[in-house]
């Protein structure tokens, strides 16, 4: 049965049997995707010299805090994380944090681990004419350590074999469900014998424009998101396709107008053969994102959703390009995280996102908290309590969630008068929205307090790309043509790598490009979802990317 966070590569290593192997023993598993069900039943070998006996019992350890020790540290020592280290010394949560020569109760470290799951280990499947030499060499291991980690690697190496690394080793590759992949530099991958066929369906609303009044036409594409948006990452792709072909790729292209209208796009499906296409960009609204992937999943085609982050139907060949609000929020708390050692957490909330207040709270326990206090008319922030909870000793990180941007305006300005030699204040949200971005919010008090938050796509700069849009259109790029280009190459070296956009995202990992970046996660039966993402923050009146790592 599957345990909770096995994977094929950690069930393959267990029980010392390839890929190929598992699969041959289970052909109801797919080739296609690596999906896993907890619970589920798998016909596997026995384990030799397995058996019921030694059951583990969790030992505690008694543990005097060393001057300096913070939290952090103690939790990347002990592997345990600070939140179950509060819980099971309240005490420290009751004396303010973690003081010097506190007596705390801590799991006993154990030298042998046997669990093989993705908590413990990294995964690599061997691959044919590997050496041990090459392999120690590309896994920034040595052969010593590897063969404790996998003692059948004394009869050899062989291809298809499940090595396990330790789960912290850092060498120059990518890790993708706790899989080590083999770096694929795509643009030296290009096979010009791969031709892809691609489909958009945007709302250009053509039928809505009279191309022969300009001044009209304008305004009506200003007074319009859908046409904007649609001119925006058409004139993208444009580009993509301009550069693509001097890559020496021939693509078929069709382009269609839904007129933001579902009959329409319907009307337009019944009249296409979808058989040899490789993959459709649109339509952006969901009811029809909806039944143009239904159709194309009969013929096996995957659909681009260019502005989507989510829906609420499941169709397994959909491919969400924009990551959504809650994994922008897990990569937040998870760079926070990495950075943290003894800053004061305080978190500032709204009654509407009170819940992400205790998502915060639960990531770090000794996180403060302090509610807005609102009204029918008025929301405000007690600024005797707020005072209460700032430090003097240490930095104090401030997340400010809301969608109000009256509160972010007031807020901000607050934090920013408590920004001293004496008080230091860094200000956070898990949910860049367009509260944040209202006129009325002073970028000169977000770069003081270093405002720093998750983000779909960073600022770009005169780069390549930037340069052949001037050169074409005679403006800059907005931002909804750096991601038309940015979705349109990706998907065309990956189409020229493999034409097959459900392998190539099972064994490529993360790709950048001008402003966005893509790394598709498959959720079996709902779809591909993007979780690549940047942290940016403000600093001397600029935004800058901070943290580059996926």
């Amino acid at each position: 049965m599957v345990l909770p966070k096995e994977t094929r590569w950690s069930i393959a290593n267990k029980y010392g049997i390839t890929i190929d192997s598992l699969l041959a023993l289970n052909p109801q598993l797919s080739d296609v995707t690596s999906f896993l069900a907890e619970g589920q039943e798998l016909k596997l070998p026995k384990i030799a010299g397995s058996s019921l006996e030694d059951q583990n019992v969790q030992l505690y350890i008694s543990y005097t805090v060393p001057p300096k020790k913070t939290l952090y540290s103690l939790s990347q020592e002990y592997n345990i994380s600070s939140q179950d280290i509060v819980r099971l010394n309240p005490e420290i949560g009751e004396r303010g944090g973690l003081k010097e020569n506190m007596v705390i109760r801590l799991p006993e470290m154990k030298s042998d681990d046997n669990e093989v799951n993705t908590d413990n280990f990294l995964f690599y499947e061997v691959k044919p004419k590997q050496t041990v030499y090459s392999l120690t060499r590309n896994l920034g291991i040595d052969y010593k350590e590897l063969l404790e980690l996998n003692p059948d690697l004394s009869k050899g190496l062989k291809a298809g074999m499940v090595l396990k690394l330790p789960k912290d080793k850092t060498g120059n590759f990518e890790v993708k469900n706790s899989l080590i992949l083999d770096k694929i530099n795509l643009l030296d991958s290009i096979n010009t014998i791969n031709k892809p066929k691609l489909i958009y369906l945007l709302p250009f609303r053509t039928d809505k424009l009279d191309l022969s009044d300009v001044d009209n036409a304008t305004a009506a594409i200003a007074r319009s998101n859908a046409i904007s948006y649609s001119l925006g990452l058409y004139s993208g792709a444009l580009v993509a396709l301009d550069s693509i072909s001097e890559l020496g790729i021939s693509v078929d292209v069709k382009t269609f107008d839904t007129q933001l209208n579902s009959d329409r796009t319907r009307q337009l499906l019944q009249g296409e053969n979808l058989e040899g296409v490789s993959a459709i960009i649109g339509p952006l609204q969901l009811n029809s994102l909806k039944e143009v992937a239904i159709k194309a999943a009969n013929a096996q085609v995957p659909v681009i959703a260019p502005l989507a982050s989510t829906s609420d139907f499941e169709l397994e060949n959909v491919f969400f390009s924009i990551p959504s609000d809650q994994i922008l929020r897990e990569r937040m708390l998870g760079f926070i995280k990495d950075s943290i050692s003894d800053e004061n957490i305080i978190v500032i909330t709204d009654a509407k996102n009170k819940p992400v207040g205790e998502q915060i709270k639960e990531k770090f326990p000794l996180a403060k908290s302090i509610d807005l206090q609102e009204d029918e008319e008025n929301i405000s922030l007690d600024l005797e309590v707020f005072a209460s909870l700032l430090s003097l000793d240490t930095e104090n990180w401030v997340f400010v969630e809301t969608d109000n941007f009256k509160v972010v305006s007031s807020v901000s300005s607050i934090l920013n008068s408590s920004n001293s030699d004496t008080t230091k204040v860094r200000m956070f949200t898990t949910n860049k929205n367009k509260a944040f971005e209202n006129d009325v919010i002073s970028g000169a008090h977000l770069s003081n307090l270093n405002f720093t938050y998750p983000s779909v796509y960073k600022e770009t700069n005169n780069n390549a790309f930037v340069r052949r849009y001037r050169r074409r259109f005679g403006a800059d790029p907005d931002r909804y043509a750096v991601r038309g280009f940015d979705i349109t190459y990706d998907l065309l070296l990956k189409l020229a790598y493999k034409l097959n956009l459900f392998e190539v995202s099972n064994i490529v990992g993360i790709t950048e490009y001008c402003g966005n970046k893509f790394d598709y996660g498959n959720e079996p039966s709902s779809g591909y979802y993007n979780t690549a993402s940047y942290i940016m923050m403000y600093q001397d009146m600029r935004i800058t990317q901070i943290n580059p790592q996926p």
